[in-house]
């Protein structure tokens, strides 16, 4: 009788696993992916009604974006993160100097953009990608203020505003058409809209504080933390998406177009590897900041398993979209055989990036800056040696198989990082 009912108790245990596991990550994750659905209609409409140099410029400036999303982690999210983090009562409002760096930073991603589109496209496109990266920044902070804060469901409202006005937007342009500045419009309208579930309130954080004295109040926190995070950001920019600038300066736009083709099947799993980071980093920061290691270690596995899930569903999605609607995502002037190399290039460089985020989150959270950093270091060399000997060399395409190769060195130096700490914790047992 008890094995009976302990036999009809498996598979609901099982369920409710299931169920646990959505629940923790399905509202962060469904709404970073709705966002990158967006993204990704915004590079399909590129591809269908703007030239092939215009649809490199544009997926280039998407990538600038999304490395100012690493910047803001390293010097302004994780930090920020960490600190409110180490106790049950630590007081938010000691922590305001956070507000006007970010601020600063968000400022400077602005002209960044500005001065990319500027050269490559035309002067209402600077201004209008200038003020959508500048807003972006704002917006992501945003988030991870409220994942700090273990509020999932504010940084999901701004999730859905923001797509549901990309969408919009597209809708119209459909009808009217739209070129490049047009696009970028739209991105400043999205970043304004998701702005407004984290309120006035927040905005008002940015202004609270003068320039000068934030910069002094985060002053210990870059010397402490934030200067090892930007080398490691600096360098993993370098490996992950040294294609990206090498190729675009060494062959042109058009060449990266099929670059960027392949990379679009692949964003909704980076844009949800970052949500995810910023939901599991305060747990797993409070979990070692109590010394309650198995319990991060537990949210470590956990985490790496939602990530290799989302990226198998994602490899089915791009297998069926590439056999059964090629038409609907490829235009006729893109190399088919080239996109598809793309695609499982990308495939695989994404698998890696899901194995080892979650190592390098527990890193953090033990706060492991300097031999993290060390290990991207390493890792920058390899890549940006083997991109450019592979562009040089063969076509451009394969420049992915030396990001691959650079991630595999990053993901074993972390990988034995993790493994030394976890024998040393054995060992002062």
């Amino acid at each position: 009788m008890a094995e009976a009912q302990a036999a009809e108790n498996l598979p609901a245990g099982r369920v409710q696993r299931l169920g646990s596991l959505f629940g923790r990550f399905g509202l962060a994750s469904l709404s970073s992916a709705i966002v990158s659905v967006s993204h990704l209609l915004v590079q399909l409409f590129s591809i269908h009604h703007l030239e092939t140099a215009a649809i490199g410029t544009l997926a280039f400036l998407l990538v600038i974006i999304q490395f100012g999303y690493g910047l803001s982690n390293a010097l302004v999210s994780t930090p920020y993160t960490i600190a409110v983090n180490q106790g049950d009562d630590a007081d938010a409002r000691s922590f305001d100097f956070f507000f006007p760096v970010n601020l600063m930073l968000a400022a400077s991603q602005g002209l960044i953009c500005a001065a990319i589109a500027w050269a490559t496209a035309s002067p209402a496109a600077a201004s209008l990608f200038g003020l959508a990266g500048m807003l972006s920044l704002i917006r992501w902070f945003g988030r991870s203020n409220a994942y700090a804060h273990h509020a999932p469901a504010r940084a999901a409202r701004s999730d859905l505003a923001y797509a549901g006005t990309i969408l919009a937007g597209l809708l119209i342009a459909m009808r009217t058409g739209a070129d490049l500045p047009a696009i970028g419009g739209m991105l400043v309208a999205a970043s304004l809209v998701g702005l407004l579930p984290f309120g006035l309130a927040y905005l008002r954080r940015h202004f609270a504080m003068a320039p000068g004295r934030a910069l002094g109040a985060y002053r210990p926190i870059w010397k402490e933390q934030s200067a090892w995070t930007l080398v490691g950001v600096l360098s993993t920019e370098a490996t992950s998406n040294s294609h990206s600038y090498i190729v675009t300066l060494l062959a042109g736009p058009t060449a990266f177009a099929p670059i960027a083709v392949g990379m679009l099947f692949f964003r909704p799993v980076n844009v949800c590897i970052t949500a995810l980071t910023q939901l599991e980093r305060p747990r797993m920061t409070r979990a070692v900041a109590r010394g309650d290691h198995d319990s991060a270690i537990r949210s470590e596995r956990v985490f790496m398993a939602a990530l290799v899930m989302l990226w198998l569903a994602t490899c089915v999605v791009a297998a069926i979209a590439l056999h059964a609607f090629p038409g609907l995502i490829l235009k006729p002037t893109l190399d088919h055989r080239l996109v598809m190399i793309a695609v499982g290039l990308c495939a695989l460089l994404s698998l890696v990036q899901c194995v080892q985020t979650p190592m390098s989150v527990m890193t953090q959270a033990r706060k492991a800056f300097r031999p993290l950093a060390a290990q991207s270091m390493r890792s920058c060399g390899v890549g940006l040696v083997a991109v450019t000997l592979l562009v040089l060399g063969t076509a451009p395409i394969f420049s992915i198989g030396g990001v691959v190769l650079s991630q595999l060195v990053m993901m074993l130096g972390i990988w034995q990082l993790d493994r030394k700490w976890r024998r040393d914790r054995q060992g002062a047992a």
